[in-house]
């Protein structure tokens, strides 16, 4: 009787674990849509700021260093986007 009252507080079960392959699916699993931002003119990547150029290189699979000028940041990623 003793034994009964620990497994109840420990959580033991007397029943066998049965693992299966199934997965549940996720109720209302919302996937994010990735807009790539489309950009016509250099003039428009150097109003950004460093930090949102980076940002935006990694969408399009760039890595761009922040220790380099801006300038050089733009010119990197305006020639990875134009290709």
């Amino acid at each position: 009787m003793i034994f009964n009252w620990i497994k109840t507080v420990l959580g033991v079960n007397d029943k066998p674990l049965v693992l299966t392959d199934e997965v549940e699916p996720k109720k209302n699993e919302i996937k994010p849509i990735i807009v790539k931002p489309s950009f016509k003119t250099k003039k428009d990547l150097s109003s950004m700021t460093k930090g949102r150029l980076e940002e935006v290189g990694r969408i399009y699979g760039i890595e761009l260093d922040k220790r380099l000028t801006k300038a050089k940041l733009v010119d990197q990623l305006w020639k990875q986007l134009k290709k």
